[in-house]
């Protein structure tokens, strides 16, 4: 693997996804000072899942028809100064606007970036991927605690902070540029006889595709629940401070990084379907446990929730490309996008069922959406052997 690129791609990856990271922290404050609803919450991470991540398929598919390597720096930078926005919006509708726009930043970062990943990658290609992934997951997880920091700084009037990395990041990328070409135009030239043969047996897992994208979106579901609810269920129910609860999410998402490390390397050795059955069988009493925690145990089932839900990110991205071989863009585009940024619709649905019935019973609803996954994953084609590692 070309592990220069890689490293620089999944730089860019943290540091376009510490905007996300950042706004289920924000909200908490912004909830209060805008007196919204927990409905109108779900409205804006629904804007945010959809212009970041539900529309990446389209970019996905752009990517595969045209080079659009300038997507690179742009995302990253259109990221971070829509969220530098976000800090200063003083209603819902300015608020909901710098959300977009930091969203389609994203959104056009992820497919070109993870193609890119693709053709970077060795034999070991979910390894590989788990390199560029495991950017998103540190960003994630390091989103909330930048967002404590910003809080603790200068409050929301410091968010304009946030343009300075993204633009030094999405420098360091433009002037990359032409290394990541010289890597895809090799990879592309070697890649291209292979590819014509594996798209008639892609044709033939088209049904497995589908299933694929069902139990992604399940689990985006249950990621962005979590994601959103421990902090609201530590800092609403127990009254805890703000500042521990973005150390909790910031533990789930970091845990979550290493989770995808290890279950990228994993699969490559025991198929991609076990880590997936693996990862929906252990969140089951995971979740049932959470509401009920208390001390330090809040913390270890926080961090074990992470490392196991998170675990199949790069797992998923992988079999997908193996799957639809002669459109990479547009495969990660359905992973990293359409199926993952669904669930912000989940989250729009359990933000009624916790206006209603409150955030404990919510979060014990959530059981279930791993027990409908890991019925699904059963019926997931075995692609121990890949396309990738049969190279």
């Amino acid at each position: 693997m070309q592990k220069r690129i890689l490293a620089l791609l999944s730089f860019g990856h943290m540091v376009t996804d510490i905007n996300q990271g950042l706004l289920p922290i924000f909200l908490t404050i912004l909830k209060e000072q805008m007196g919204l609803s927990y409905m109108a919450v779900g409205v804006v991470v629904m804007a945010s899942n959809i212009s970041s991540s539900v529309i990446q398929p389209l970019f996905g598919y752009w990517s595969d028809r045209t080079s659009n390597r300038w997507l690179l720096p742009a995302g990253v930078f259109l990221a971070g100064a829509g969220m530098a926005l976000a800090g200063l919006a003083p209603n819902f509708w300015s608020l909901l606007l710098a959300v977009l726009i930091s969203g389609l930043g994203i959104a056009s970062y992820h497919p070109e970036a993870s193609k890119t990943a693709h053709f970077a990658s060795g034999r070991l290609q979910a390894s590989s991927m788990a390199i560029f992934s495991v950017g998103g997951n540190l960003g994630f997880g390091l989103g909330p605690l930048i967002a404590g920091a910003i809080l603790s700084y200068g409050g929301l009037k410091a968010s304009p902070l946030l343009i300075l990395p993204a633009a030094l990041t999405a420098l360091l990328l433009w002037l990359s540029l032409p290394a990541i070409a010289r890597v895809i135009a090799a990879r592309e030239a070697a890649e291209y006889t292979l590819t014509r043969q594996k798209e008639v047996k892609a044709n033939a897992h088209l049904g497995g595709l589908v299933l694929l994208i069902t139990i992604v979106i399940l689990r985006s579901w249950l990621h962005a629940g979590l994601t959103n609810y421990i902090p609201l269920y530590y800092v609403n129910y127990l009254h805890g401070d703000p500042t521990f609860a973005s150390t909790l999410l910031s533990i789930f998402l970091i845990s979550g990084a290493l989770g995808t490390l290890l279950g990228g390397r994993a699969a490559d050795y025991w198929g991609p379907k076990k880590m997936i059955l693996l990862s929906m069988a252990v969140m089951i009493p995971l979740v049932l446990i959470f509401p009920r925690a208390q001390g330090a145990w809040v913390v270890a089932v926080i961090a074990i929730s992470g490392f196991f839900l998170i675990s199949t990110f790069a797992t998923t991205i992988v079999m997908a490309q193996a799957l639809l071989p002669q459109y990479v863009g547009m495969a990660s585009g359905l992973m990293i996008g359409f199926a993952i940024g669904t669930g912000g619709v989940g989250v729009t649905f359990l933000g009624a069922i916790a206006d209603r019935w409150g955030v404990p019973f919510t979060l014990s609803l959530m059981a279930a959406i791993p027990v409908l996954a890991l019925i699904l994953a059963l019926f997931l084609p075995d692609l121990r052997r890949t396309p990738a590692q049969s190279q």
